[in-house]
């Protein structure tokens, strides 16, 4: 499938979620639903989260992709993902942290731009602090694409190495229910730039089961967008 866009799908909110998750042993299901660019693709992502160390939390996840198109629908596995967040330090609510993502290329077909099948390793720096219910975050870092072999794309549309800063809250509303958003910037080494802002919820329903739902749209220029807009729906339970 051609590429017509920078990069590749991000899902903005993610890398916030796991600075600000607690680190326990938890399973979650989403189903996420995004268009753009006359292509709208459905996302079941599995994600499991396991606190190996007291400092070290990693998240698991394996997303099945579906897009269509003009040239009609595919379906398949798509890249595994692994997410890490190691704690350097912490006091009195605040904590600095280094995030960690390697995307495997191991998805059984390229569903371009959902399901690249390069291999991508990302190292960023999160920072978060404790203001009474109000979480305000920040997030930079850098992610490097490799296996980029793809015939169709461009100097604009290629995969390519960027660096990347995010910031935003995270708000309790109450004991049972917190609200999340913020602004994600990326820029390419290809000169290209993309811009995403998201926010997200989640509700206590009972003790052990988390409702899920966040929401994000691409603002920058459009042919530079990999897609509109997105929204994710799911369910979380902890052990």
């Amino acid at each position: 499938m051609g590429a017509d866009a920078a990069g590749v799908y991000e899902n903005a909110a993610t890398e916030s979620a796991l600075l600000v998750s607690p680190s326990h042993i938890s399973a979650r299901a989403t189903i996420e639903i995004g268009a753009g660019h006359d292509l709208h693709a459905t996302m079941f992502r599995i994600v499991g989260a396991f606190p190996a160390r007291k400092w070290f939390l990693l998240w698991v996840e394996m997303p099945f992709v579906a897009v269509s198109g003009d040239a009609g629908t595919e379906s398949g596995p798509g890249d595994l993902l692994l997410r890490g967040r190691a704690r350097l330090w912490g006091s009195d609510g605040r904590a600095l942290a280094l995030l960690g993502k390697v995307g495997s290329g191991t998805g059984s077909t390229r569903f371009f731009p959902y399901s690249s099948q390069t291999f991508d390793i990302n190292l960023s720096v999160g920072f978060v602090d404790s203001i009474g219910a109000v979480q305000p975050f920040v997030i930079a870092g850098y992610e490097w694409a490799h296996r980029v072999d793809e015939p169709s794309y461009t100097d604009d549309t290629v995969p390519a190495d960027h660096f990347r800063v995010s910031g935003g809250a995270d708000i309790d509303l109450s004991d049972r229910i917190d609200i999340r958003g913020g602004v994600a910037q990326y820029w390419y080494s290809t000169s290209a730039q993309r811009t995403l802002a998201f926010a997200g919820t989640g509700f206590d329903w009972r003790p052990a089961l988390r409702l899920l739902a966040e929401g994000q749209v691409e603002l920058g220029e459009e042919s530079q967008r990999v897609g509109d807009w997105s929204i994710t729906a799911g369910l979380a339970v902890r052990f």
